[in-house]
């Protein structure tokens, strides 16, 4: 049992904050590399799509911004993630300060790197050309096949199996995993592009995140309950630094107001990073389940925000992949928030998942606590946000009553010239 494994040490025993820098500070050129390039591509990306006229155009409903915003900043994210990765196959092997075994750095597996490949492009015929949901979920498949070839999550599905006492055979194993994996990346990539709806919100919540799974990943190589300093550790480094610096570097030209938008390129991106992270603790014995459930914490927020817009919209009979202005960055503003202020709120809420799934790591908490944690707060969230955007759905149509429809969608602020002031 997970219990098990963690009676040896004590909760931050075997904590050693020069042990945890000196673990990152081989890696520090990948996150310079990847915000260095961001910084300078995000512009020259922003003109060429301006010339070209890919832009999103406001429609005063959701799309409420101002006037025309450049997209293709996912492809800018991309490039600049990738510079990142290939610093990371040029650097020399290091010894660790904790007195772990000398650790290889050159650790990108080639699937995340297809995988990447494929989402971005994906994301990027459908920013400039526009492509149907079912062509951008093959897509997303696609990269989750090159995962599951690489045999990513196949210890995590043996694992689970052990916890329910199934020994099933090296088939049922492989199919179960493709499964696993699919539902994480197709869950993980649509979560984010569904949080990308206001100023520098998706990608201030992926950096945060990411922060908080590097974290994880830190811990987990300091505790010599898993002894983890080989290849597989730096792969986690190397993804998790990679992707903040890359979405920094876009996020000084994403803040509100916007003059680029990472569009589907960019979320779909970030959102197969998120859950490759997370997949990638899926190999570590006893421990997976737990620092899975913990990085799933972590993520919590563009979770329950999905969760809560499938439970909505199958309530209502919608389609599960029609739009609308229910998510929890839109209840915030009509709750009277500036876009700012709405983001600032889902930056805390995000910061404060990943502290509590780095905490659950910290102090060893029990996988069944942690879980059991998660899965109240997250019936929580859903009820009050689904409750919350009940009443202002209703609002809504009482007002329309009232003063009946055109002008400005009814219940969103609106600037001087009576446009929906907001996000992408």
């Amino acid at each position: 049992m997970i219990a098990a494994a963690t009676e040896t040490t004590g909760a931050l025993d075997w904590f050693d904050a020069a042990a945890a820098f000196g673990m990152l500070w081989p890696f520090w050129p990948v996150l310079g590399v990847s915000f260095a390039v961001a910084l300078v591509l995000t512009p020259v990306v922003r003109g060429f799509a301006r010339r070209h006229k890919i832009v999103d155009v406001p429609d005063l409903r959701r799309k409420n911004h101002a006037k025309p915003v450049a997209y293709l900043g996912g492809l800018a994210i991309f490039i600049a993630w990738l510079a990142g990765v290939v610093v990371s196959y040029l650097l020399t092997p290091q010894a660790t300060a904790a007195g772990y075994e000398r650790i290889m750095l050159q650790s990108l597996p080639v699937s995340i790197l297809v995988g990447a490949g494929v989402i971005t492009l994906t994301g990027l015929i459908d920013d400039v050309y526009g492509i149907p949901a079912r062509m951008k979920i093959g897509g997303q498949l696609f990269a989750a096949a090159a995962l599951t070839w690489d045999r990513v999550a196949i210890s995590l599905t043996e694992r689970l199996f052990g916890l329910v006492g199934v020994v099933p055979g090296e088939s049922l194993i492989y199919f179960a995993a493709t499964f696993l994996v699919a539902v994480f990346v197709v869950g993980g990539c649509n979560a984010v592009n569904l949080l990308d709806g206001l100023d520098g919100l998706a990608g201030g919540v992926v950096v945060i995140a990411m922060t908080g799974l590097l974290a994880i990943a830190v811990l987990a190589g300091l505790n010599p309950d898993i002894a983890l300093m080989k290849l597989d550790s730096a792969t986690r480094l190397v993804l998790s630094l990679a992707t903040v610096g890359a979405v920094l570097g876009f996020l000084v030209y994403n803040w509100n107001p916007a003059s680029i938008f990472m569009g589907d390129a960019g979320s779909l991106l970030l959102g197969f990073l998120c859950v490759t992270a997370v997949l990638l603790f899926g190999d570590l014995g006893s421990w997976s389940p737990k620092l899975v459930t913990a990085g799933l914490i972590v993520l919590a927020l563009p979770i329950t925000d999905t969760s809560l817009a499938i439970v909505r919209r199958k309530v209502r009979g919608q389609p599960v992949f029609s739009p609308d202005n229910q998510h929890l960055h839109h209840l915030l503003r009509r709750a009277g928030l500036s876009v700012k202020q709405s983001v600032g709120v889902m930056y805390a809420a995000a910061a404060g998942f990943a502290v509590i799934g780095v905490a659950f790591v910290a102090f060893e908490v029990p996988w069944r606590y942690s879980l059991g944690f998660c899965g109240l707060l997250y019936l929580i969230i859903m009820a009050a946000a689904f409750v919350y955007g009940a009443r202002c759905l209703a609002r809504d149509r009482e007002r329309k009553e009232a003063v009946g429809s055109g002008g400005a969608e009814v219940g969103r602020p609106t600037g001087p010239s009576g446009a929906a002031v907001g996000g992408s």
